[in-house]
């Protein structure tokens, strides 16, 4: 895909050091290594400003693996525009791909591997902005302000502050527009910083019980997700937990509590759900039942049957000759 914000190049190179050197000036010291031997760099960073929010596209070209420690001094929204990156902030591992953004906070610890395709929109957020537009609200703790480290770009909250991040990297491809006033590209900054505070599950939240809920909701929702849209695909609880950044553990309890039942649980209603298409679309001399069980991944036709049965009320082999 097209680099965004091309009219402000900031590095185009293929040298592992400077790269490091240039990123690590832009953001933070930080170690850079390319995880595949003799591979070449094709890094390409550009970079505008909006206030003192910095809009960043950044890509390396190859596997590489980014470990700064910890940010200190500013926040970054993480957001994948082409492939993957595998995020651990804090005890916190994020899987990110276009589905899911990460964004570490400055106390926590950062280790981060992009794969070779994997091109970003990194919105660097100083620390002391947050802060202070935290601390403007009733009742606001003075602790650092610490986000959720998962991302979920399909809800809405984030959906809309996403325009106006959009909006901020179309403006700045402009020649003129109303962001080079430096009146106005303030009071943008405060709203792209007050709306992911309302977007994005965080410390400053008044509520400690109603985030935990939205955390565990998001996280359960995001599972949901990943188990309809593939549910051909074996999944395991523990990568289904480590898809959407909590563990095994948090995943099955979230589970349990909000929906009573289990992750697998789950898939195995998403499967007979598919299953059940396939036998009510099925011409009479199509696919047999076993054909369609085994298709879904249930190999015990006898069990199968079963849990067929319990889901829609009749057998498997009446909805086949309906």
């Amino acid at each position: 895909m097209p680099a965004l914000l091309r009219r402000h190049p900031v590095l185009a190179t293929a040298d592992l050091d400077e790269a490091r050197s240039s990123v690590g000036q832009a953001f933070c010291p930080h170690r850079l290594t390319v995880k595949a031997r003799h591979s070449t760099l094709s890094v390409v960073h550009n970079a505008a400003s909006v206030g003192g929010i910095g809009m960043n596209y950044l890509r390396y070209g190859q596997d590489v693996r980014i470990t700064p420690g910890t940010f200190e001094s500013f926040y970054l929204v993480q957001i994948p525009l082409h492939g993957t990156a595998r995020v651990r902030v804090g005890d916190t591992v994020v899987q990110s791909d276009r589905r899911f953004a990460s964004l570490p906070s400055p106390t926590l610890h950062v280790d981060m591997e992009w794969s070779a395709d994997c091109e970003q929109l990194l919105v660097h957020i100083p620390r002391e902005a947050v802060q202070s537009a935290a601390r403007a609200e009733p009742g606001a703790s003075t602790d650092p302000v610490v986000f959720h480290p998962l991302v979920d770009m399909n809800s809405p909250a984030v959906s809309s502050w996403m325009r106006i991040v959009r909006l901020a990297c179309d403006e700045a491809e402009r020649e003129t527009g109303i962001l080079s006033s430096s009146l106005a590209a303030s009071h943008f900054e405060q709203v792209l910083i007050t709306g992911l505070l309302a977007a994005q599950p965080n410390s400053s939240m008044q509520s400690p019980e109603p985030t935990q809920a939205a955390l565990t909701s998001r996280t359960v929702r995001c599972a949901l997700d990943l188990i309809r849209e593939q549910p051909e695909y074996p999944w395991k609880v523990a990568e289904l937990a480590a898809r959407v950044g909590v563990g095994p553990r948090t995943l099955q309890a979230a589970f349990q509590r909000e929906r009573g039942t289990t992750p697998l649980e789950e898939l195995r209603r998403a499967r007979l759900a598919r299953a059940h298409a396939d036998l009510v679309d099925a011409a009479p001399d199509g696919a047999s039942v076993t054909e369609v069980a085994t298709r879904w991944g249930f190999f015990h036709l006898g069990r199968f049957s079963q849990f067929y049965r319990a889901e829609f009320g009749l057998s498997p082999s009446q909805t086949l000759a309906s």
